[in-house]
């Protein structure tokens, strides 16, 4: 087996790989719910309606970022680490 490219210089594929399939998950939730940037504030008064809009264009953000926005949506993220 190959070893995979790295899309992003510093930063590894796995964490690509997890940030990317978080920021689905978050644009899915919302959609299917209709929750805006301001009911994510309440919990998370860091986010911004800016930061929403980037997910929808693709654009990446942080792993932290993200799982502030899961949690604050109620998503849990579940890692699984096979050695």
């Amino acid at each position: 087996m190959g070893l995979p490219c790295v899309p992003e210089p510093y930063k590894a594929v796995t964490a690509v790989q997890i940030e990317d399939a978080l920021a689905s998950a978050i644009v899915q939730h919302r959609d299917a719910r209709g929750i805006g940037a301001a009911d994510i504030a309440q919990r998370y008064p860091s986010v911004r309606a800016g930061h929403l809009a980037r997910l929808r264009r693709g654009e990446p953000l942080g792993f932290r970022m993200l799982s502030s926005i899961a949690e604050a949506l109620g998503i849990e993220l579940f890692l699984k680490v096979k050695v």
